[in-house]
């Protein structure tokens, strides 16, 4: 037996479907874009997405306040991390002239590699051995969820 629908009844069905499609693609674009605008340009006001990233293992094990402990605490870093940033940028751009010349200079652009493999572990290890001081500052009963499985 085949289930027959009116016409209207169609027309109907399809606008509802095109109406829920619409208002879930502009959900999709909206979030894509928000994403996008607190990629490039850093997004809350927490410092540097490097420091956000460094922090994000420790928000599902910690307290809020022990969170807001260690950033308080990592907090002065940000400016040196902004210029350390800013350093970053200025080597890659250098090493993407370096690349797009018509004979790369490979030495060159080994150079510039190394460089911004220094730059990029200097800024990891502040940022790091800062936070595992900052970790090692609270009390012993805050600490002790560290040891467990992070929840998923």
């Amino acid at each position: 037996m085949a289930l027959t629908v009116s016409p209207k009844a169609r027309r109907t069905l399809l606008w509802c479907l095109l109406v829920a499609s619409l208002g879930l693609n502009a959900f999709f674009v909206g979030a894509t874009v928000t994403d996008l605008i607190r990629f490039r340009h850093g997004g809350d006001e927490k410092g540097p997405r490097i420091i956000r990233t460094e922090l994000r293992w420790l928000k599902d094990r910690l307290s809020p306040d022990a969170i807001e402990t260690i950033e308080a605490q990592l907090a002065p870093l940000k400016p040196d991390i902004v210029a350390r940033l800013d350093q970053l940028k200025k080597l890659r751009s250098e090493l993407n002239v370096l690349v797009a010349a018509p004979v790369p200079d490979k030495a060159a652009i080994d150079a510039h590699l190394r460089d911004i493999r220094l730059e990029v572990g200097a800024m990891q290890e502040q940022i790091q051995s800062r936070t595992f001081e900052a970790v090692q500052s609270l009390p012993a009963e805050q600490r002790a969820a560290l040891a467990t499985a992070p929840s998923k």
